[in-house]
């Protein structure tokens, strides 16, 4: 099944304002989003939780580490690819971005903590222990983060979900990035 990469003049009328906003947001319009754009609500829904994620009180090399660990357990090669750009631009450690592509472990115990509830709570589909949470906030972490762990879950599974669909090309941008995730021996 082929899906159509939409431009501003291609989208539907309804998906013309958010696919502006993804512009505005990334310099220009990836290649997701512009197949989020046949379904307006998708679209809109996504450059919305986005843009809360944003405001939650994670840090933004902290927000990375919930999509790029999300991003792993689902193993999408487009987020992945395009995730560890974001990585390096917001000034992520090479070592951190790299243990992330792995799946080894990442050299800083509180962002590893976070990889690891995240990771936990994508493969467990939130059926997480009260002694993970407790762990998890024993790492200097909050209740308030627990939730909001959540919102980027639910960003990558609608970008994931979709890039499986759709079989997204990788944007030029992204190219340097390319990722496929390692095989377990």
């Amino acid at each position: 099944m082929e899906f159509t990469i939409h431009t501003l003049e291609t989208a539907p009328n309804n998906s013309k304002e958010a696919l502006a906003h993804a512009k505005e947001t990334f310099s220009f319009i990836p290649n997701l989003e512009g197949i989020l754009a046949e379904a307006p609500a998708l679209l809109k829904g996504a450059m919305t939780l986005w843009d809360l994620f944003e405001t939650t009180s994670f840090t933004p090399i902290e927000q990375e580490v919930i999509y790029l660990t999300v991003n792993y357990e689902n193993s999408c090669n487009y987020c992945m690819a395009a995730h560890s750009g974001l990585a390096k631009i917001i000034g992520m450690s090479k070592e951190n971005i790299e243990a992330l592509r792995n799946g080894t472990p990442i050299p800083n115990e509180k962002l590893q903590a976070l990889r690891y509830f995240t990771q936990k709570m994508v493969q467990q589909r939130g059926w997480v222990e009260d002694s993970e949470i407790e762990e998890f906030i024993a790492a200097g972490y909050s209740k308030q983060q627990v939730l909001e762990v959540i919102l980027g879950i639910a960003i990558k599974v609608i970008h994931n979900y979709t890039n499986h669909i759709a079989k997204t090309p990788l944007d030029k941008q992204f190219k340097p990035n390319i990722w496929l995730k390692p095989s377990a021996n």
